[in-house]
């Protein structure tokens, strides 16, 4: 007789490791232990079973559970809510607490998620060390404070650059020099510009209100004068009429 091939010998042991795996899902879907995927719903319905095995007097005390399984007791599930029912369920509800909590501790054990630090201080805590420095340490600090310039340094002059901006500008826009020297001679010849047209205008603004004052005073010399007419020829009517 031909011994088996490898292909043959690899088959059954790839049967052999599929119907244990199912065997092991069977025990923990009969022990409640089994929790199903979103989506996914049990194909074995266990109470159903439990109960058309019950009536045919076919539960053994293994399936059943006799020995604690019908004795009723007061539980909390998973979310902290407090239920009532049978021993078994509450075996069954502590049992998947368990490998809830189990599993979390496996998924940070190997998540990439850096561990939170133990040595954290909470709360007001005074630390004497900042205080207290050690010799050493406080002669090193003063050496380098030492060293350090105390002089005020002037910020470095920088100016507005126009031609680095491509936008469209007024007519009263002017280009300074980049140059400090040039840029100051500009500006004191646009400040001596400047003051010289106000001095224009205030000379224009002089000469204006002069001419309005001018003729103010002539158009109120001429309201007395016709006044004045007006009366010196009631007075010769009035004469007239009464000689």
């Amino acid at each position: 007789m031909a011994p088996p091939s490898p292909t043959s010998l690899y088959n059954q042991h790839r049967s052999r490791r599929k119907l244990e795996k199912k065997a092991k899902l069977y025990k923990e879907m009969k022990r409640r232990d089994y929790i199903p995927k979103e989506g996914e719903e049990e194909l074995v319905d266990f109470d159903r079973k439990w109960v058309d095995r019950d009536a045919k007097g076919e539960v053994s005390s293994s399936d059943s559970e006799v020995d604690d399984g019908g004795e009723m007791v007061d539980y909390e599930d998973e979310y902290g809510r407090l239920r009532r029912g049978t021993k078994a369920d509450a075996e069954r509800m502590e049992r998947r607490k368990l490998n809830k909590v189990l599993g979390q501790e496996e998924l940070d054990r190997i998540s990439a998620r850096p561990a939170q630090p133990e040595k954290v201080i909470y709360g007001d805590t005074v630390q004497t060390l900042a205080f207290n420095p050690d010799e050493e340490i406080h002669e090193k600090m003063e050496a380098l404070a030492g060293k350090r310039d105390r002089s005020m340094t002037p910020p470095e002059q920088r100016h507005y650059e126009a031609d680095k901006e491509f936008r469209i500008r007024g007519v009263g826009f002017y280009n300074f020099s980049k140059d400090e020297e040039g840029r100051k001679r500009e500006m004191e010849a646009l400040e001596a510009e400047r003051k010289e047209t106000e001095r224009l205008r205030k000379e224009r603004d002089e000469k204006k209100d002069k001419r309005k004052k001018e003729l103010e005073e002539r158009r109120k010399a001429i309201s007395e004068k016709r006044a004045k007419k007006q009366a010196e020829s009631f007075l010769d009517n009035l004469g007239a009429d009464l000689g």
